[in-house]
């Protein structure tokens, strides 16, 4: 069916926004943590507030901070933080009951027959 990724945010305990997209079944869950990331920090983009994105994938995380990266999704997603330095990406732990989290799961879940479909590079491997 696929593999999902999503993003929503929360003000003052409220969801007020969601997004679901989908990638197919030969992309790695990398590119699909990738890709709602990249989302979720383009969408943030069009506003000026502080704003923190937290994710549960450490390995996306990580391979933000790596100035060397190989991958064009993450020098993508590098250069929206470089020119947008109010949007600080964080990391949280999966599947600790932190509400966000366990939102964006469910999201992910259903935008293999709900999201809208994303465009990707196949994985070399």
């Amino acid at each position: 069916m696929g593999t999902g990724c999503s993003y929503c945010a929360f003000e003052n305990g409220i969801k007020v926004l969601e997004w679901k997209g989908k990638l197919e079944k030969s992309h790695t869950v990398f590119q699909v943590e990738l890709m709602g990331l990249k989302e979720a920090i383009m969408r943030a983009s069009q506003g000026s507030e502080i704003t923190k994105i937290w994710t549960a994938s450490l390995l996306s995380a990580m391979a933000v901070l790596d100035s060397h990266t190989p991958h064009q999704p993450v020098r993508d997603i590098q250069s929206f933080l470089t020119q947008n330095q109010n949007i600080l990406v964080r990391w949280i732990k999966a599947h600790a009951g932190y509400r966000g989290n366990e939102e964006a799961d469910t999201l992910a879940k259903k935008a293999t027959t709900e999201g809208v479909v994303m465009k990707a590079l196949n994985p070399r491997c």
